[in-house]
Formats: structure tokens, C-alpha cells, sequence
């Protein structure tokens, strides 16, 4: 209905909805549904068919589940939920603003609301389950006509089980032609059924978001038959329905074990006085399996905490190969540090016992310092004389020439492969290739001593060797590469 009174205004308000609605169809609810994700729901999964409805839903801030992890789709709407739902969609849809509260009954306020507004006229059992036909026709009244525009071709009486003349029949038929609902496979709406969270998050989604709604048509309802009215014969009298043996077999709990006639789980321990803590999760439908048989229900207990956990992170080595010291030797550069982090996990168990841990992100504490070192390798060469040498490694000398005839320390006669050497340093015997960018000495063998410095090599040269001369134009002391030969 739109009240006259209201025709200026502007309905701005649907931008907004979503901002309330998640305060009324998921009241006491433990987290905001828009931080989700992920589905964290574990009663729920793709293949049911309102899956995408209800993620879309909560992702929305449309609905919230029942608890962190529980979104009990198969639980039925009350008479007061509905009620409320109604009040608020339409006060904010004209006035931009929700200001209604609770009362005494809660809903009260919500119901009066309702009734000044005529979007009912009769009072319901508030605390009743909401039959299907009875939620479509409160919120077919909650908005105005223009925020229900037909999409769909719908003619009259042709929903199998609805005629326009029904009590709610206009306000079904309004949300078909809207694309908001359309039924089972048959299109049949099923008004007298109970209506269930999983539909309402569907309608919900549905009538905020326009694209989301449903394309279809019916035909008209002619099944080619001609009635005749008679009288019934009287029904034969039932036969006494059978007592079951119903356990519930509860985690963490006393079992029970209880004798009834054909009932759903939800029934049973309503009626006596039991309800499901947090997590508890059921191993039939609450509301919508048939127990009609001897038989033992389990009660999973499922719990979701957060763990920190510290973890240890070795330090790696950065390993730098070198031929400026002996093949095998390694020289540190740098020492490792080891360093250490906080794992942040969510952890889910199934009756104490750990069924799934998720990373969610990990913080550094501290950094871990790789170790830095080289190591030894050598190489080879080849020399001024086409010989390819194989050396350990190679050092930067200190060296200058002699030409002192005579026998060495070795005993051997000098030649054109003597150096002299500090033979605690370069041991007497020690074979080397000296060069560098100018001169190139070739082999040599350390076969003599003296007054030398630790690293010096001294080489010989007869007099007439034509890099006599220039050593002595030069300078005597050379910066020379000594190959350390294998």
C-alpha cells in the first residue's frame, strides 16, 4: 500500500536497506555477515539450491546466520519476524530511516506500525510459524507498486495451487509477475507451507536487487476436465500411528532416548524442553526429516578457534664460489640469524578433534639474516706458453727479481723457473704460474729463500732476459697474480 500522505516523498530509501536488514532477520546474531569471504557455514554447501541466494545474502548484510558457522536454512520465519521485517522495509523505504524499536511484546510496535500503515488488517499468532501465502502478502504490501513492476507474464489463475480470489491470492500473484518468487518446478507456490530462512534470503536478495530477479512465464491452468460435484464417502478410520524409539546421541553430553509417534528432530526436543548449544550440528534436518522409524541421532559439536603459534625459521647459506683462496677452504662473511614468526591459523573441530586448519596470514617477529661465505673452487688457465694449467686458487703478490748466480736453497743451479719465497708462507717446492697484466713469468717452483715478506715473491731472471730491464726501469716491487698450482 502506499499511504497518500507519503505520495511527495521520494523512495531514496532502497539504496539503504541492506544497512537494517541484517539488524532484524539475524538479530543476536555473533558476526556482521558482510566480513565473510568465504562460506564459513557448514550446513549449507554448492549443491543446495539457495547456496548463491544466501552467500549473496550475507555478503549483502541482507541476513546473518544463526551463528558463526551454522545458517540453519531449514528453520521456519515467525508471524513476529515477518511482521517486523514488513514494518522496517516500508518506514525506511519513506522515511530514510528506521526509528521503530521494541516493545512490550517485543513486536508489538512492529505490528502496529503495520496496521496503521494497512499493510495488514488482521491480527496473526505472533509466535506461529509464517505460512508462505501469509509472508508474501506482507511484503507484497511492504513496497509501493512501483518497486514491484511486472517482468513476467503471468495470466491469472494460472498458479496451480493459487486463484486470484484466494485470501492472499493478488499479493502471490503480484510477486510472480515481479520475478521475486516462482515456485517449484510446476510453479505451484505451496501458500499453506511454512516459510524458511533459506527462501527468505532468496526473496530478500530478489527484492533489493531488481537483476537478480526471476524470467518465466505460465500458461493458463485448463486441465481439460469437466467436474461434477458428489458427496464423500465417509473415510475409513485411520489406523493407530506407531511409537518410535528415538536416541540422541549428544557430543559432550548425556544421550536421550525418547518414544513418539512420527515427529522431526526440531519437534521432539522443543517439546521437551532441549535446545542445541552453539556449534551443535545435527545428522538429520532439524525441521524437515522425518523421524518415522527406530533409529539414533547423532549431535556433532563443531567449534572454530583462532590460534597464534610461533614457528622457528631457520637461517639459509649463500654460498659464494672463489678461486682468491684454497680449493675446500671457506672464508665467512657474514653469520646467519635465525628468525622466528607467528603463524595465525583457524582451527576447526568436530567433537575435539581437529578436522581443518586454515593459514590466515603469518607476522614476522623477527628477520631471518641468511649466512654468508666463500668457498674456495680454483680453475684453470691457459698459460703465455699454450699449456692450460688447473690451479687451487690465486693470490695478489708482492714481487721482484734477482739475478744472483749459483746454486739455491734446493741445491738446484738457478734457471728460468726459480723464485725465491718466505717459505712460511709459500713452502719451499710450492709450483706457481706468476703474471699479470704485462708481465708473464710462467712456471715456477719456490726452490729458494731470504730475507723475504710473508707473501713476496722473488724471481729470478739471467741478465740478459729482456724483462730484466724494464723491471728496473719500473720499479723492482710488481703486484703479480700467483696461481697456486694443483
Amino acid at each position: 500500500m502506499e499511504p497518500s500522505s507519503r505520495s511527495n516523498r521520494r523512495p531514496w530509501a532502497k539504496r539503504v536497506l541492506t544497512l537494517f536488514l541484517s539488524l532484524v532477520l539475524g538479530a543476536g546474531m555473533l558476526l556482521p555477515a558482510a566480513a565473510y569471504t568465504w562460506n564459513p557455514f557448514y550446513d549449507i554447501s554448492p549443491s543446495d539450491w539457495y547456496y548463491d541466494d544466501v552467500i549473496n545474502a550475507v555478503q549483502s548484510g541482507l541476513v546473518n546466520g544463526k551463528t558463526e558457522t551454522l545458517f540453519c536454512p531449514d528453520e521456519y520465519l515467525t508471524y513476529a519476524e515477518a511482521v517486523k521485517l514488513a514494518a522496517c522495509l516500508n518506514q525506511l523505504w519513506w522515511d530514510g530511516t528506521v526509528t521503530l524499536e521494541n516493545g512490550q511484546p517485543w513486536y508489538q510496535p512492529y505490528a502496529d506500525y503495520c496496521f496503521d500503515t494497512g499493510i495488514i488488517y488482521d491480527a496473526y499468532d505472533w509466535e506461529d510459524f509464517a505460512t508462505r501465502g501469509r509472508f508474501l502478502a506482507l511484503f507484497a504490501g511492504a513496497l509501493p507498486a512501483s518497486a514491484l513492476s511486472g517482468i513476467n507474464t503471468i495470466p491469472d489463475e494460472s498458479i496451480p495451487d493459487v486463484s486470484l480470489y484466494d485470501p492472499d491470492g493478488w499479493s502471490i500473484y503480484t510477486l510472480y509477475r515481479a520475478g521475486i518468487v516462482q515456485g517449484d518446478k510446476t510453479h505451484a507456490c505451496r501458500p499453506w507451507d511454512y516459510i524458511k530462512r533459506s527462501e527468505v534470503a532468496a526473496i530478500l536478495t530478489r527484492m533489493m536487487d531488481p537483476s537478480s530477479r526471476l524470467s518465466f512465464t505460465t500458461a493458463a491452468y485448463d486441465d481439460g476436465w469437466t467436474y461434477s460435484y458428489y458427496e464423500e464417502p465417509a473415510a475409513a478410520p485411520e489406523p493407530e500411528e506407531p511409537v518410535y524409539e528415538i536416541t540422541v546421541d549428544f557430543f559432550g553430553r548425556e544421550d536421550m532416548t525418547f518414544y513418539t509417534k512420527g515427529t522431526t528432530l526440531g519437534m521432539l526436543l522443543s517439546e521437551n524442553g532441549i535446545a542445541l548449544e552453539d556449534g551443535d550440528v545435527p545428522s538429520v534436518d532439524l525441521w524437515n526429516d522425518w523421524l518415522a522409524e527406530d533409529m539414533t541421532v547423532t549431535v556433532d559439536r563443531y567449534e572454530t578457534v583462532y590460534e597464534d603459534v610461533p614457528q622457528f625459521v631457520p637461517h639459509t647459506n649463500e654460498e659464494i664460489e672463489v678461486d682468491t683462496i684454497p680449493r675446500g677452504d671457506i672464508n665467512m662473511l657474514e653469520e646467519g640469524v635465525d628468525g622466528e614468526s607467528i603463524m595465525h591459523y583457524t582451527v576447526v573441530y568436530k567433537n575435539g578433534a581437529e578436522i581443518e586448519r586454515r593459514l590466515d596470514w603469518e607476522e614476522p617477529v623477527t628477520a631471518m639474516v641468511p649466512a654468508r661465505y666463500e668457498i674456495g673452487v680454483g680453475g684453470t688457465f691457459v698459460g703465455g706458453d699454450g699449456v692450460t694449467y688447473s690451479y687451487s686458487w690465486r693470490k695478489m703478490c708482492k714481487a721482484t727479481y734477482y739475478n744472483i748466480y749459483g746454486n739455491t736453497y734446493s741445491g738446484n743451479y738457478v734457471s728460468t723457473r726459480t723464485v725465491a719465497t718466505n717459505f712460511d708462507y709459500i713452502p719451499l717446492g710450492t709450483r706457481m704460474y706468476i703474471k699479470n697484466d704485462r708481465y708473464d713469468f710462467g712456471y715456477r717452483v719456490s726452490e729458494d729463500t731470504g730475507h723475504l715478506d710473508p707473501w713476496q715473491v722473488d724471481i729470478w731472471m739471467p741478465d740478459d732476459d729482456p724483462n730484466a730491464p724494464l723491471m728496473s726501469q719500473e720499479g723492482l716491487v710488481k703486484d703479480m697474480w700467483v696461481y697456486f698450482l694443483d
